[in-house]
């Protein structure tokens, strides 16, 4: 069984979710999305594969760095594609436990390399466990990269995968002890 959370920005889910993973990160393969700032000012995201442990959350922006798949308003599905299909590959490794999504439901939904790819890792033998764009999250990502018309209808496909192999969790602010607790009953049932 596979385990999501969604929420608002900001409310936590990625911290949540790397925390509760922290001492169990030599058992976990995976991707997670980094901001990318510059000047004080986040300018897009990357994604970045897990290796040693988890990535710091945020990082500074350099040009020609590799996983960057949103950047100043424009974006590049490719990145995307490439770490689906590493995490692919790094599931199968015996020491992988767990497989952590951290994000996914938005830019990528309309890759046929990715979405095949990510059915076939959620169907895996590998539990996966990850954030999943929210409904409100993947308008505004919609509105400010210009997305076509034909994403809320993936997002609906997705969000139906998702639920019919595992559990989706909304979180927020009164409910993140409970959803804590669960994350650690399920790391626990599953590493």
């Amino acid at each position: 069984m596979n385990l999501f959370f969604e929420g608002n920005l900001g409310v936590g889910k990625s911290f949540l979710l790397w925390e509760a993973l922290g001492a169990y990160a030599s058992a976990v393969k995976g991707f997670c999305v980094q901001r990318l700032y510059e000047n004080g000012e986040r300018i897009g995201f990357r994604a970045v594969c897990l290796e040693r442990g988890f990535p710091t959350p945020e990082i500074a922006y350099v040009p020609g760095m590799e996983g960057v798949f949103i950047l100043r308003e424009h974006y590049e599905v490719v990145p995307l594609e490439e770490a689906i299909l590493r995490v692919e590959s790094d599931a199968r490794a015996p020491c992988c436990k767990l497989v952590l999504l951290d994000e996914i439901g938005g830019i990528e939904l309309t890759s046929r390399v990715f979405m095949d790819a990510l059915k076939r890792v959620l169907s895996g033998g590998v539990p996966c466990v990850g954030v999943f764009k929210s409904r409100e999250n993947l308008i505004h990502a919609s509105s400010v990269l210009g997305l076509g018309a034909e994403y809320p209808a993936l997002h609906r496909e997705l969000e139906a995968l998702i639920r019919k192999r595992g559990e989706l969790i909304t979180v927020t602010d009164k409910n993140r002890v409970d959803v804590h607790r669960r994350l650690q009953s399920y790391i626990s049932d599953n590493s």
